[in-house]
């Protein structure tokens, strides 16, 4: 398995590269694609394709969910994005919490 040391914030990861190391096959990259669960950053075509890290992650989560629960990848997609809101709420939640302390102490 191919393994990558990340050190900048801007790296990009070829088609090819994300398969290899999220473990998947084109043939299903093309589908994420598709499901808009990962969205190629440049390129016109799958050989030309760049993606951030960020779409690593996505993969990996997006694989690990299908796998444990059997789900259409169009359902996945509609997860991810909960996901993501979800972790956006408790991020201003968080934010929040600490400006209101200011004010009781």
């Amino acid at each position: 398995m191919l393994q990558i040391n990340i050190s900048e914030q801007d790296c990009w990861l070829s088609s090819d590269e994300l398969c290899e190391c999220s473990e998947i096959s084109s043939a299903l990259l093309l589908e994420l694609v598709e499901h808009s669960i990962v969205i190629p950053q440049e390129g016109e075509v799958i050989e030309q394709w760049q993606f951030s890290i960020d779409n690593l992650h996505q993969v990996k989560k997006a694989t690990r969910i299908q796998r444990d629960l059997a789900l259409e990848w169009s359902g996945i997609g509609l997860i991810l994005q909960l996901l993501d809101e979800r972790d956006q709420l408790e991020n201003e939640v968080h934010r929040l919490k600490q400006q209101l302390s200011r004010f009781k102490a």
